[in-house]
């Protein structure tokens, strides 16, 4: 065979190498076509990352409280909540979604964090465990993400999906990584040579709930370490903190005591399913 002529099967084969590895970057969950975002919609919180450390008052209810903790790409805003006034609810639903904005307003909700995975960037097909009010929507896929997160009586609880049993819990999300688990950052710092990401969390914590936005793109390490040292800080016991979803998927709705709402990450695009917290029932 000539020079020319391997040089030219060479050539077609890196293309086609080329062709499959975009394929399977776009059916990866929540792929991006054009990278990370590196901003995405805010309203109100500009004015909030300037008070580092300090509860935002316009914020602050019975239940729920809110605070910027770290800087930089380690900058969070993060939510305290009483589970004995508030209680967590998930919203899913799959190939018809619902808009952040639309579950606050539509359900009296004070906050509202997501999502769950979905199977592509502009998908309505949840990736993994979706239970809803006990009816199972999407089943738990047993390779991949690996955490948990439901809601019972008892309130809100984490586990892995190993552990996992209907009967556990009424609704429930599949998530993950675990970015905190045992009380121990639980993110490798091989992490921090991936590219950083807008994220959402949620941790469960005695007595609390904390539930949060990266301000900045960021890794889960680094994320990890800024909220592991704010819990110290604050001799809090927080046995897990999960992930709840990267890049465009994240995002954060809040009702301020005006009644006007804040966000982070873009309000009105549609999610598969979101976590909400309300007052609980008098």
């Amino acid at each position: 065979m000539s020079v020319t002529n391997r040089f030219g099967r060479l050539l077609l084969m890196l293309v086609l190498i080329g062709l499959v590895a975009g394929c399977d970057d776009a059916r990866s969950p929540n792929a991006t076509a054009n990278g990370p975002a590196k901003r995405v919609p805010s309203s109100g919180i500009e004015q909030a990352e300037a008070k580092t450390g300090e509860t935002l008052l316009d914020l602050e209810r019975p239940g729920l409280s809110a605070k910027v903790i770290g800087s930089g790409d380690g900058a969070l805003l993060l939510l305290e909540i009483d589970p004995d006034l508030m209680e967590p609810v998930l919203v899913g639903v799959p190939r018809k979604g619902i808009s952040a904005r639309g579950a606050l307003e539509a359900q009296n909700f004070a906050a509202v964090i997501g999502s769950g995975f979905v199977s592509e960037l502009n998908s309505l097909e949840p990736v993994g465990l979706l239970q809803v009010d006990g009816q199972t929507l999407s089943p738990v896929q047993v390779h991949g993400y690996t955490r948990i997160l439901g809601i019972n009586d008892a309130g809100m609880g984490v586990v892995h999906r190993r552990a996992y049993q209907r009967n556990l819990f009424h609704s429930a999300l599949q998530a993950g990584p675990g970015i905190i688990e045992q009380g121990e950052l639980d993110i490798s710092e091989r992490e921090l040579k991936r590219p950083g990401y807008f994220r959402s969390f949620v941790a469960v914590c005695e007595q609390r709930w904390l539930a949060g936005v990266s301000l900045a793109p960021t890794h889960l390490h680094t994320l990890g370490t800024t909220l592991l040292a704010h819990i110290r800080t604050q001799n809090w016991r927080c046995d897990d903190v999960v992930n709840l979803a990267g890049d465009r998927q994240a995002v954060m709705v809040l009702k301020t005591g005006d009644g006007t709402q804040m966000h982070h990450g873009d309000p009105d695009t549609y999610k598969v399913s979101l976590l909400g917290f309300r007052p609980v029932p008098d």
